[in-house]
């Protein structure tokens, strides 16, 4: 239906590729690489020289031996730089890579949605164990955890420094393999950490107010659904309307409480149906439908953002809608009758299995009931 939600702190997963298939790292374009490091690592009486690659936006030290890795081909700016060990002394090379997008979610709700994707996530990791979770200055926060790499079934150590900072999120995500980590790796990955440096000086003050966590919770389905959108709709984006009302009744997306799924019921315009949706979706971009059909397909999947269900329904019109869902749907299965109630999100089509396209609606879901 639609491309599986991949957060892009997962690109630090996604990376290891480039340690365990390319033995030698594909030369970037340009370096902003300024300058030697001679605070050094030691690991075993060899000494790790360190370079630093100074950006406007940040700074952070790397090993002198590590070569930038060229991203471009991931076609995801988020990703800001990513270094490689080419020499490796095992399947798996060492490497380090930094991200960042708007948000203003905190590390500790960061870890906790990550870790559990990671528990659950096949494709780029197997068997993942948490080490540890530990708060840092500044509301910044280290996960550390140990995963088995399912190509060269080696063991890596995952080390990612969660850092918000005035709406941005950074991760600095540090993979090595666990003889590298446990044999002066620990060490090194500490130095990358603490040589991390914001260069803005807008950023200087690192600190989430306790009113800046409320306003990440009461966005979090908003800005889940600015990611979902492009991945549905060709060159799509989510609407302003839509975002600003997911956001101002941040508690119906999902309502899960009685009283808020009562409210959610009280907020449908019960005149506007299907047909007014696929005549002109557009008057209806910030205002609750309800919508009843049933079930042609349910998908749950685990992803940053806890749970994401994706419910597609055929209704009496014989009009697709698919509901975007942040949370489980319980016991409904396919073929099930349902309401959903939510608000219009866009209008797209999409290829059948045999042959053909559908057009179809879609609903950022605050309720989903069985008949």
């Amino acid at each position: 239906m639609y491309k599986k939600i991949v957060p892009v702190i997962l690109l630090s997963v996604a990376l290891t590729a480039c340690g365990s298939a390319n033995k030698e790292a594909t030369p970037a374009t340009e370096s902003n690489t300024v300058a030697t490091n001679e605070s050094a690592t030691t690991a075993q009486a060899t000494t790790t020289e360190f370079k630093t690659y100074d950006a406007d936006l940040f700074s952070i030290d790397y090993p002198a031996s590590w070569k930038e890795y060229d991203t471009s081909n991931l076609n995801q700016p988020s990703v800001q730089i990513a270094f490689v060990d080419p020499a490796p002394k095992a399947k798996f090379a060492d490497n380090l890579n930094v991200t960042m997008e708007a948000s203003n979610i905190t590390a500790k709700a960061n870890s906790e949605q990550l870790i559990k994707f990671y528990e659950t996530s096949a494709t780029y990791m197997e068997n993942f164990k948490l080490i540890e979770y530990k708060d840092n200055d500044n509301n910044s926060g280290v996960l550390v955890g140990e995963y088995t790499q399912p190509e060269t079934k080696e063991n890596v150590v995952l080390t990612q420094y969660l850092v918000p900072s005035n709406g941005n999120f950074y991760a600095i995500s540090l993979s090595l393999g666990k003889a590298s980590y446990d044999n002066g790796g620990k060490a090194m990955v500490d130095q990358m950490i603490e040589s991390f440096t914001l260069n803005d000086e807008t950023n200087t003050n690192n600190e989430v107010t306790a009113e800046q966590a409320t306003s990440s919770a009461q966005t979090v389905t908003a800005d889940m659904m600015t990611e979902v959108v492009p991945n549905v709709v060709a060159d799509g984006a989510l609407d302003d309307s839509t975002y600003n009302y997911i956001v101002d009744n941040s508690n119906l997306f999902p309502a899960t409480t009685a009283a808020d799924k009562k409210l959610a019921k009280a907020e449908v315009d019960s005149t506007i149906t299907s047909k007014h949706l696929f005549k002109n979706i557009n008057p209806y971009l910030d205002t609750m439908v309800s919508l009843t059909g049933d079930i042609i397909q349910v998908q749950e999947q685990e992803t940053a953002y806890g749970t994401v269900a994706t419910i597609h329904i055929s209704d009496e019109n014989d009009n697709s809608i698919v509901g975007i869902y942040k949370g489980s749907t319980g016991d409904i299965l396919d073929g099930d009758n349902v309401t959903m109630r939510g608000v219009p999100t866009a209008s797209y089509s999409f290829e059948n299995v045999g042959g053909g396209t559908t057009n179809a609606v879609l609903l950022t879901v605050s309720t989903i009931q069985k008949n």
